[in-house]
């Protein structure tokens, strides 16, 4: 069983959202139920009620979901030839 993050799991349910201020609801509520590291919550929680409109938050989302995953791009140690290779092999 593959685990989910928490961001993985909050984009699910923010993408299919149409208004900001229930996706900012949803959000703080999600993270106030989880053990992630208290400072981490609160820029989380900072981040989300500075989002001026829901795509500034889906890009936000995004933003974590790459950094938190190791999928930015300082995190990606492949050349183009080993990212080609085994994108063919999968």
């Amino acid at each position: 069983m593959k685990i989910k993050s928490i961001f993985e799991q909050i984009s699910e349910q923010l993408f299919t959202m149409n208004d900001l201020n229930d996706a900012k609801k949803f959000i703080i509520g999600f993270i106030d139920g989880k053990n992630i590291n208290e400072k981490d919550r609160q820029t989380i929680i900072r981040e989300t009620n500075n989002a001026k409109t829901l795509v500034k938050l889906q890009g936000y989302l995004c933003n974590c979901l790459l950094k938190y995953e190791g999928m930015g791009v300082n995190q990606i140690n492949k050349t183009s030839k080993e990212a080609a290779v085994e994108t063919v092999f999968k």
